[in-house]
């Protein structure tokens, strides 16, 4: 690697005369690959990411590409294009899923940001097509050995974005990945199944994000994160998040917590009621419908700590509410104040300069008066001193 960056030698991964051929399993692997299988994945990644360059938008076919890259200038040897090196890795699956997520990592500026252009080139949307199949290959091979566990108070913490759910956050406003694609694969992929685990939180994303809004699909979004994902907290955040059927939710909610499982006992259920009034006053829900609809018979072990604590929470963030609202209002006061002061200073060098241009004018005018008049004084009295002879010669 230090070789290549000293000498700027960049330019022979992408030649194809320079392949590795491996004699044992009688293969031909491009040089990216490589470089890839002699230095290892860090070691690669880093120098791969330091030496990337954007596609070429002009080379359209890949006799155009292969053409651009034999006669690459010497001022671009440094320079490995994006399309080239996922040209090169098409071969081997899994790492050309490694190196696009390392792209879109590590160089979102080239992959999924564009400042200078509202529609992404075609080379990218492309890749964007292709690393979304290749998540739904290899993303989740380590999450497909889940085991289901019942819903308990440990689940309600809310976990931040998966790669995969960032990934199609990005991704999908540009055009090159399809919502109603996604949701039809990803829904293929479960299997038509609710409680499976796979993806649940994924498809409940672009769902909510990227659909109709109807209630039919804010049903399947809540199940997704009570059956699939199995995650309280999140289900009650997006209860509380779609104010539009956000009654019908909270109905829903309520109706598992209390008889999604009749084989369970009172005291189970009375666990996952308090798990949900806790959630519920994290994400400041009304606490009094859900304590009135709690059923007869149903003991709820620590109600009144619980319910003592959510008070105490939402006054305390009604407290923090209102001081943020007197900071407001004291630093609105504070800048009408300097903008008034700084508009009346402005009026005041106004007038103040009026005033001074008018009485310039004055005393010009005034000037050239008195030195008229001092030009007349000056003339009658040299017509008295010297006094005008007239005389008339007759021949």
């Amino acid at each position: 690697l230090s070789l290549l960056e000293m000498h700027q030698l960049q330019y022979v991964l992408l030649n194809r005369n320079y392949s590795f051929v491996d004699k044992s399993e009688g293969s031909t692997e491009p040089p990216i690959v490589a470089l890839i299988t002699l230095v290892g994945l860090s070691k690669a990644g880093s120098f791969l990411m330091d030496c990337l360059s954007p596609p070429d938008t002009k080379a359209d076919t890949k006799a155009d590409a292969d053409a651009e890259v034999e006669n690459t200038n010497s001022s671009n040897d440094s320079n490995l294009p994006l399309d080239a090196i996922a040209t090169q890795l098409a071969s081997r699956p899994k790492l050309l899923y490694w190196f696009l997520f390392q792209v879109f990592t590590k160089r979102p500026d080239m992959y999924v940001k564009f400042p200078t252009t509202s529609v992404p080139p075609l080379t990218i949307t492309n890749l964007h097509r292709a690393q979304f199949s290749l998540f739904l290959d290899y993303a989740n091979e380590s999450e497909g050995e889940v085991i289901s566990e019942p819903m308990t108070s440990t689940s309600m913490t809310v976990d931040s974005d998966s790669p995969f759910m960032s990934f199609l956050r990005a991704t999908i406003p540009h055009g090159g990945v399809d919502a109603v694609t996604v949701r039809e694969r990803l829904g293929s992929y479960r299997g038509g199944r609710t409680d499976n685990p796979v993806f649940a939180r994924e498809l409940a994303f672009v769902t909510e994000k990227f659909g109709k809004g109807t209630l039919d699909e804010a049903k399947e979004v809540l199940n997704l994160y009570l059956l699939g994902a199995k995650n309280l907290s999140m289900a009650v955040a997006f209860a509380e998040r779609d104010t539009t059927h956000s009654k019908d939710l909270w109905k829903m909610l309520v109706e598992h917590c209390t008889i999604s499982d009749p084989s369970s006992d009172a005291s189970e259920k009375g666990a996952l009621f308090g798990s949900l009034l806790e959630a519920a006053a994290h994400c400041g829900a009304d606490l009094a419908s859900l304590v009135s609809s709690i059923p007869e018979g149903m003991s709820i072990e620590g109600l009144r700590p619980k319910l003592i604590a959510a008070i105490a929470d939402y006054r305390h963030k009604v407290r923090i509410h209102e001081y943020t609202a007197d900071a407001l209002a004291e630093d609105k006061v504070s800048l009408l104040r300097e903008l008034c002061h700084l508009s009346r200073r402005g009026e005041r060098g106004i007038d103040m300069k009026m005033k001074d241009g008018a009485h310039k004018k004055e005393s010009q005018s005034s000037n050239k008066l008195s030195l008229l008049q001092r030009q007349r004084m000056k003339s009658g009295t040299a017509t008295m001193r010297h006094p005008s002879s007239f005389s008339l010669s007759i021949r």
